[in-house]
């Protein structure tokens, strides 16, 4: 009984944080509208930003690029380019200059050769094919949980389920691991943006320091949602197989 009562206040707290992630990412969307329209003290567009950034910290073999389309801002280490979205590769708002200088972060995070960003770029890549293979399975296997209470453990429907959440603790496992590395990665990029445009002169004002900082956090945040809903469910998955196993024996 105690299995069901955690069950239940799990399944309640990842409906929660679900909510809360569309909350924060619409909060972060709207973040970036706003300071997308409110333009640096420096006047210098995103891309510039980024070139002037790379240079002072004597990176010469990344370039940047301007996207096809909006919402794809990235560093790419294989490829050696930042990649911005028009609005900010064009841009010369407080939020083109933030969104830029953070890429910019995981380009000098990679050219220090720094540990965090190394380690997590390794673990995309097998990461990214497990969620692809696992992403529909668990999709089933989390609505199927919400049933398995009312069939019970030992059906043919709680066999079924069983089988499902097996791979399902591995698939949200590994992405949870990614996304506890990625965190203090993106996080520690957004301090070497806040820095870098402030040291070098793009960021002179207390309120456009205020504006910067707000649009980073923004960002981190919705970092932040995503890695507690996918240990929430993680858990979930988890007491599910022990409640399983715990009522065959």
């Amino acid at each position: 009984m105690e299995f069901y009562m955690w069950y239940w206040i799990l399944f309640i707290l990842i409906i929660f944080l679900i909510i809360m992630q569309v909350v924060v990412a619409n909060r972060f969307k709207k973040t970036l509208i706003h300071y997308s329209s409110v333009p640096n003290k420096s006047n210098i567009t995103g891309a510039q930003v980024a070139r002037d950034i790379l240079s002072k910290n004597g990176i010469s073999n990344v370039t940047v690029i301007r996207a096809g389309k909006e919402g794809i801002d990235h560093y790419d280490p294989r490829k050696n380019h930042i990649m911005l979205s028009p609005s900010i590769y064009d841009s010369s708002s407080i939020a083109a200059a933030s969104v830029a200088a953070h890429e910019v972060g995981h380009a000098i995070q990679w050219g220090k050769k720094e540990f965090g960003i190394k380690f997590r770029d390794t673990l995309a890549p097998p990461v990214g094919i497990i969620s692809n293979i696992g992403s529909v399975m668990m999709n089933i296997g989390f609505t199927l949980l919400i049933f398995g209470l009312i069939f019970g453990s030992n059906s043919t429907f709680g066999t079924f389920v069983f089988w499902i959440l097996v791979p399902g603790i591995a698939v949200y496992g590994a992405t949870a691991l990614f996304q506890l590395v990625t965190l203090p990665v993106e996080y520690n990029a957004s301090y070497k943006a806040r820095k870098q445009l402030q040291t070098m002169g793009f960021i002179t004002t207390e309120e456009d320091k205020k504006a910067t900082k707000k649009v980073l956090n923004a960002a981190a945040l919705t970092y932040v949602m995503a890695l507690l809903a996918t240990l929430a469910i993680f858990a979930l998955f988890l007491l599910r197989l022990l409640a399983i196993l715990g009522s065959r024996r």
